[in-house]
């Protein structure tokens, strides 16, 4: 019998490598599936902001009239806030694949419909707000399809990574989109924009529809008929209310939303009464929080999948009310820029994280309805416009603006001692 005391140890297997920070940061990406969901996202992106620009332009052009331009704006954005609601219920009823892929198809024929209007000069304000009502609907459907969807096609491991880079693409499309829309109005003109809009929508539509037909998406069981749509968005609420860590996380979105994010139209006067500059400053400040998000994004998918996301998201929503604070009382030019990049590098993370935990925290068959309450949410960032703006007339930007993010500090406050399951999320 041999000696045990001389036989030849086993030896241990190789320990395996960590993945390094590169492939981790993109770890998304190595699905095929989110390589074209993410395709189909910037060719959307890009084509939604060449509406919106398009119909500014426009309202413009045949009008004049600034009046005009806002309430076709508030037009657009009242009608999806309305009809965002049903977007959830068909992002649950139906495959979300197929959801994307009809409503972008829609938005493709919507375009091509006024390219042809004004290039053959037939067109007139009316048609402008059909379209506002119609990209309005679209836009309110298409949302929460596509929130959901990235959880559809992601893993539990790379759920995160799937949210951040999901938004990292939107951020692109926003950063680019507008000043390539401008281009294309200044050389050839309003109608070839549309055309160029119908053109990426069918592109969206190519890559949504080369994605895989199987996904985790578990739908709605036994639909009762297309009369019970309304109980099913009656039911979405519902689940939301009651869900206390789902409620917490949507106030949690709403309260930045509807008392912080209304400054940004009124950063045209933080550029000629605070700072004492022209319309060039103005572009400045308002593209500085699109590219701090660029950072804050890129950071958070170096970070890999964090433990305590909650804490993580609450940290960052108050120090960007810190840095929106020190904007509001700032009188140096370059501070507010620096204020403002750092205010977009914390809003980026914090929205990602709170996106990320609603869905994580919704369950499957109510996916779709939850994300469109936090649709309805984001949209309701004009009723906060209003008073601010009429503070504003009376109190001056600094002051107002100021007055506001106290009021958001000492509610979120609150919020944080009430809502302890968001914190432990």
């Amino acid at each position: 019998m041999p000696s045990m005391t001389n036989a030849t140890p086993t030896p241990a297997p190789p320990a395996p490598r960590p993945a390094g920070k590169l492939k981790t940061a993109f770890a998304a990406f190595e699905d095929r599936d989110f390589r074209y969901l993410g395709l189909s996202t910037l060719a959307l992106g890009l084509g939604q902001w060449a509406q919106q620009l398009g119909l500014a332009w426009l309202a413009l052009e045949l009008t004049g009239s600034a009046v005009q331009l806002g309430t076709i704006s508030a037009f657009r954005g009242g009608v999806g806030v309305v009809t965002a609601p049903l977007g959830g219920y068909l992002a649950d009823r139906f495959p979300r694949r197929a959801v994307l892929a009809f409503t972008t198809l829609a938005s493709a024929v919507q375009a091509t419909f006024f390219a042809v209007l004004i290039l053959s000069g037939h067109i007139e304000l009316w048609h402008v707000y059909v379209l506002a009502f119609a990209g309005g609907v679209v836009q309110s459907f298409t949302q929460p399809a596509r929130q959901s969807f990235v959880y559809d096609i992601s893993t539990d491991e790379t759920f995160l990574n799937a949210v951040t880079m999901n938004s990292l693409i939107q951020n692109v499309s926003r950063i680019t989109g507008p000043p390539l829309a401008g281009m294309v109005i200044g050389f050839w003109g309003t109608g070839t924009l549309f055309t160029v809009m119908a053109a990426l929508e069918i592109v969206a539509v190519v890559f949504t529809l080369m994605i895989s037909t199987t996904t985790r998406q578990k739908r709605i069981e036994n639909p009762r008929g297309i009369g019970s749509a309304l109980s099913e968005v009656r039911d979405g609420f519902a689940y939301t209310w009651s869900d206390k860590r789902v409620l917490g996380l949507i106030i949690a979105h709403a309260i930045p939303t509807l008392l912080i994010f209304p400054y940004l139209p009124f950063l045209a006067l933080f550029a000629r009464d605070v700072l004492d500059r022209g319309p060039e400053a103005f572009g400045q400040l308002s593209s500085m929080g699109g590219w701090g998000s660029l950072v804050g994004l890129t950071a958070l998918t170096l970070m890999g999948d964090l433990k305590r996301k909650g804490r993580m998201m609450l940290a960052c929503f108050s120090i960007y009310m810190v840095m929106v604070l020190g904007f509001t009382l700032s009188s140096n030019y370059m501070l507010s820029l620096l204020a403002l990049a750092a205010a977009g590098v914390f809003s980026s993370i914090a929205f990602t994280l709170n996106n990320t935990l609603i869905q994580v925290s919704s369950k499957n068959e109510f996916r779709g309805r939850v994300m469109s309450v936090w649709q309805v949410v984001s949209g309701l960032q004009p009723l906060g416009a209003l008073p601010m703006g009429i503070f504003i007339q009376q109190y001056g930007p600094q002051a107002t603006v100021a007055g506001f993010v106290i009021t958001a500090m000492i509610a979120y406050a609150i919020y944080i001692a009430t809502f302890a399951s968001v914190r432990r999320a």
